[in-house]
């Protein structure tokens, strides 16, 4: 993970904006929120991550960036408790699941993490959530999608079938342009941002 994101810099792709709100989803040990908060760091970032042992070590990785708000949550597509579990794909790739367990722990939607940005689009959209993306693509999309301008995204059918159908069926009813960085999606909103301000060549 420190390899992909600061020596391959997968999440070093072009903006075509200053960004100012930067929602980080799946924030793991928080790598990526320190990659965007050096980058970018005018912008306000709101990071998610819902194990403990990561979530605890990303404290320590995010304490000197004071534009990073951590949040010890999970992302969903419904605003409810939700079951962490490890389904022995590593400390990288839990997993959440609907239903009561050992390891509960509070899910919020997209739109609410907007609410409590207090933002109606969203800048930058960073999603890593080792499968969760299905759910999130496939219900409620609507309230958060067609106000992302760049939308970073990993697919893992390999953990659940259907991730990356779900992603293309709801990016397909609006107008993003695809690039690919990495195990990454690139999505830009062309309704929002100007993707390729220079004829193509942007």
């Amino acid at each position: 993970m420190f390899e992909q994101i600061f020596a391959l810099r997968e999440y070093d792709v072009p903006i075509p904006m200053q960004p100012k709100t930067i929602i980080d989803l799946g924030a793991n040990v928080g790598f990526a929120s320190v990659f965007f908060a050096n980058r970018f760091p005018g912008a306000t970032i709101f990071s998610v991550e819902p194990d403990e042992s990561n979530f605890a070590t990303a404290q320590k990785n995010l304490a000197p960036y004071k534009n990073v708000q951590l949040v010890k949550g999970a992302v969903w597509h419904k605003s409810q408790t939700i079951n962490l579990v490890d389904k022995g794909f590593g400390v990288a790739a839990y997993m959440v699941e609907e239903g009561a367990g050992k390891h509960e722990i509070k899910a919020y939607t997209i739109k609410e993490i907007m609410s409590l940005m207090g933002i109606d689009s969203i800048d930058i959209l960073k999603m890593d959530v080792e499968g969760t993306e299905k759910e999130l693509f496939e219900h409620g999309y609507e309230e958060w999608l067609p106000f992302t301008k760049v939308l970073l995204v990993e697919t893992h059918d390999r953990y659940k079938a259907g991730t990356s159908h779900a992603v293309f069926n709801a990016v397909g009813k609006y107008d993003f342009s695809l690039e690919l960085s990495g195990e990454n999606l690139v999505l830009y909103n062309n309704q929002l941002v100007t993707a390729y301000p220079q004829n193509g060549k942007g």
